[in-house]
C-alpha cells in the first residue's frame, strides 16, 4: 500500500461493495450448495435446558403482588422484623462471608 498526498485530507467517501458482473462470478458462488456445504446449528442439552428455564420464567409473573403486600402491612404493623428473622439473616451473611 502506497499513501500519497498526506498533507490533504479528504472528507470522508462511502464506500461500496465490488461488483462483477455475472461472467466474472466464480463457480462457488453460482452452485447451489450441497448437504455439506449448508450452515448448520445444533445445541447442547444443557442451553436448551437453560433456555426452557428462561422462556418458563418469562411466561409467569415476575412480581408476587400478594406477598409484596402482605410484606408492606407486616412492616406497617412492625411485625415483619423479629429476631428469629434477624437470626437466619446474620447466619446467612456469615456463611457467605466466612
Amino acid at each position: 500500500m502506497e499513501i500519497t498526498n498526506v498533507s490533504h485530507i479528504q472528507s470522508a467517501q462511502h464506500i461500496q461493495g465490488s461488483h462483477r458482473s455475472p461472467v466474472e462470478k466464480s463457480a462457488a458462488e453460482t452452485a447451489s450448495p450441497t448437504l455439506s456445504q449448508r450452515d448448520s446449528i445444533s445445541f447442547s442439552e444443557e442451553s436448551l435446558r437453560l433456555s426452557n428455564i428462561a422462556n418458563t420464567n418469562a411466561e409467569s409473573p415476575r412480581i408476587r403482588f400478594d406477598l409484596v403486600n402482605r410484606i408492606k402491612a407486616e412492616i406497617a404493623a412492625g411485625t415483619y422484623d423479629t429476631p428469629e428473622k434477624m437470626d437466619i439473616a446474620v447466619e446467612r451473611l456469615a456463611s457467605r462471608i466466612f
